[in-house]
């Protein structure tokens, strides 16, 4: 799973899934959906954090003792999506309606806001998830191409950061390359966050196929190179899961 600091939590098409019309009541009325998930998952932000303050110092089973933690801990559980796709479409819908003044947008902003006060309270109702030791989402990587015995054909790579800990962030987005015979796919990551030690490269020949092709971690200052292949491996990760889960006064541990 995601970190909530990772970036949106939801996009255009999860919109779009709840609200067949959504993209072009946007365009109608000139509002701009992006800015609206990002407002969205402010307001988020905000309740989180004041929920989490409020049960501040609380007990952290990973390490047994009490810790101030904030949202970099925050992971993104299925019952937060709801809740981020509500909030965004009653932002729209009430700028949709505050343009024209037409009730069938005061409607659905009425509709939307009233989920999203239901979605609310079952996300907090489960629980906020966190995770001991985050590690962010990494950054696509740079791909690059060197002479060898390569086969040749179009890759997709992604990569992962790992920590010391031995967790393993959300994966970046894909890039590809298209090489040709006797030429060899390089990959390199950017400079790490804090934390993290090393990094792990997923490839394959479309995005829906890519597979860990390193059997270790790679130091965050090495590049890899492809040899051959791609070659069969672990399927892309989705992220961290939550260590723990954080609910009123109580703390319920996962598992």
């Amino acid at each position: 799973m995601a970190l909530f600091c990772d970036g949106p939590i939801s996009d255009a098409a999860d919109l779009q899934r709840y609200e067949n019309a959504i993209l072009s009541v946007a365009s109608a009325e000139s509002i701009d959906i992006g800015a609206k998930i990002t407002m969205a998952q402010e307001d988020l932000a905000n309740e989180i954090l004041l929920f989490l303050i409020r049960r501040r110092p609380y007990r952290d089973y990973a390490w047994g003792t009490q810790q101030d933690r904030d949202l970099k801990d925050v992971v993104v559980t299925d019952p937060l999506r709801p809740w981020h796709i509500h909030k965004t479409l009653s932002l729209v819908y009430r700028d949709a309606y505050n343009n024209q003044l037409n009730n069938r947008y005061l409607g659905k902003w009425t509709e939307y806001e009233q989920l999203a006060q239901a979605s609310a309270l079952t996300y907090f109702q489960i629980g906020v998830g966190l995770v001991a030791n985050p590690v962010p989402k990494a950054g696509a990587p740079s791909l690059s191409i060197a002479v060898g015995a390569g086969s040749g054909g179009m890759f997709y790579v992604a990569a992962t950061w790992v920590s010391g800990a031995g967790g393993e962030g959300a994966p970046s987005e894909s890039v590809q390359l298209s090489t040709s015979a006797g030429q060899q796919l390089v990959a390199t990551v950017s400079e790490p966050p804090a934390g993290v030690t090393g990094w792990n490269v997923y490839v394959g020949a479309s995005p829906a196929t890519l597979a860990l092709q390193n059997p270790s971690p790679l130091a965050t200052s090495s590049s890899w190179t492809m040899t051959s292949g791609p070659n069969s491996g672990a399927a892309l990760p989705s992220g961290q899961k939550p260590t723990w889960y954080v609910v009123d006064e109580r703390v319920i541990e996962r598992g």
